[in-house]
């Protein structure tokens, strides 16, 4: 599963704006909906920070 659709069902999963976990995360919502969407890829920073406001994990593998 790519990273956007996985975001995006957590969050809708959670109850959660788009606004709301970008102010939570500390980025735009604007960078949410890209993200979400594919449109745009997370840097490292910002995935933690994206994650960490969902209360997840994420796991970077080889």
């Amino acid at each position: 599963m790519k990273y956007g659709k996985m975001l995006k069902e957590e969050r809708e999963r959670q109850g959660i704006s788009r606004k709301e976990l970008a102010e939570k995360a500390g980025v735009t919502d604007r960078a949410v909906t890209y993200w979400e969407s594919g449109k745009r890829h997370m840097n490292l920073e910002s995935a933690d920070r994206v994650f960490k406001a969902l209360n997840m994990s994420i796991t970077i593998g080889a």
